[in-house]
């Protein structure tokens, strides 16, 4: 299934960008990082906190994905030249079979942020949970902000970092880590969302309805 027939069947035709949570009816917002701070007091990067940040993901990721799922990457890049094409290197650093790069796609589109408009390169690649280097992959999107932790994804010739988004074919929830502060789960079946506010509940969010 292409991304554009998936979210215009179930998801109103909205694009996949930064803002779409903010436009969806159904949804959860999960704070990541148990409130603590980013920083020790010596100026340091407080590695206790990015290890809370790990373990949570790595506890929320199987309530969405089965190791057997079908999923659909969605990798947004935002390019300082729109006539040139940039790569995040999510592809060759964190799927395991290169031959799926056959079937990646590649459009553009105009994004309004706050009175400008931005060309946003979307990548889109149908694979296999299984197929994925999950761990790593994870890990770079919770490092969006902080340079020296590896792994990253590529940003050279962007305005913004990149963003990755996870759609299960199976139950077309997406899935998307903004950085280290949270992440967001959307979906349009009102039975599993109260399923996941259900399994979510012990950890701090919050729920759209």
């Amino acid at each position: 299934m292409k991304i554009t027939k998936l979210m215009d069947e179930f998801y109103k035709g909205l694009l996949l960008t930064p803002a779409i949570y903010h436009s969806l009816d159904l949804g959860i917002h999960v704070e990541l990082g148990e409130d603590i701070y980013q920083f020790n007091e010596d100026g340091k990067l407080n590695m206790k906190r990015f290890h809370s940040v790990y373990n949570h993901v790595a506890e929320i990721f199987p309530l969405l994905f089965k190791k057997d799922d079908d999923v659909i990457l969605i990798a947004n890049s935002y390019p300082c030249d729109s006539n040139k094409t940039v790569y995040p290197n999510f592809f060759q650093r964190y799927v395991k079979v290169q031959q799926k790069k056959y079937s990646l796609r590649m459009h553009e589109f105009i994004w309004q942020f706050d009175e400008e408009d931005i060309c946003i390169q979307q990548m889109e690649l149908l694979c296999n949970v299984s197929e994925l280097k999950l761990e790593y992959l994870l890990k770079s999107l919770i490092h969006k902000d902080f340079g020296s932790l590896k792994p990253q994804l590529r940003r050279k010739y962007c305005i913004y970092p990149p963003n990755i988004f996870f759609i299960n074919v199976r139950t077309k929830c997406i899935f998307h880590i903004y950085d280290d502060r949270g992440c967001e789960i959307m979906n349009t079946d009102m039975k599993l969302h109260k399923q996941l506010v259900e399994s979510l509940k012990e950890w701090e969010i919050q729920v759209k309805a």
